[in-house]
């Protein structure tokens, strides 16, 4: 499903996504965190988000004549720095978008190859975007009582060895 409203006020009910795709949403947005805060609101309990960020470090994010170049770049620690801080668990992130942002043939015709490359030097040449999974943990419930052991636990379904049972 995808929804035209705003950013931080979506018609959808609390825990009810599973599965969630935010792209070109986190780097334009004018409140990242209250963004992020719906996001985990109306994830359910164990439900993934994939969150696709320009990567600062990349080509894309450097040229205007790309989506990516709007809006605010991310380094992969930042992201992940404000995804935690919104309690969302990290699952894995992979960087891509290899290829040059330009329309010339030859950078078009290695695209597949450059992509490929891209993966296995990762550290050396910087991926166009940041993509990160991650998912929304619940902890247990926490409070008084929860730990504490019943004083009087009702003994009914015990068996008792010492009565004998009669028949009706």
């Amino acid at each position: 499903m995808a929804v035209l409203c705003e950013e931080v006020n979506w018609p959808v009910d609390t825990g009810h996504v599973d599965k969630l795709v935010v792209m070109h949403g986190l780097e334009t947005s004018e409140q990242p965190s209250s963004l992020l805060e719906e996001c985990f609101r109306v994830l359910g309990p164990g439900g993934k988000a994939m969150f696709i960020v320009p990567n600062r470090g990349g080509m894309w994010s450097r040229s205007d004549r790309t989506p990516f170049g709007y809006g605010r770049p991310y380094t992969l620690s930042q992201l992940e720095a404000q995804l935690k801080y919104h309690q969302f668990s990290i699952e894995r992130h992979e960087f891509g978008l290899y290829q040059p942002p330009s329309q010339r043939r030859f950078w078009r015709k290695t695209g597949q190859m450059l992509e490929q490359l891209g993966h296995s030097v990762s550290m050396i040449a910087a991926g166009g975007v940041i993509m990160v999974e991650v998912s929304k943990r619940t902890p247990a419930p926490m409070g008084p009582g929860l730990k504490e052991a019943v004083s009087r636990p009702l003994r009914i379904l015990t068996p008792n060895p010492s009565k004998e049972v009669k028949p009706i």
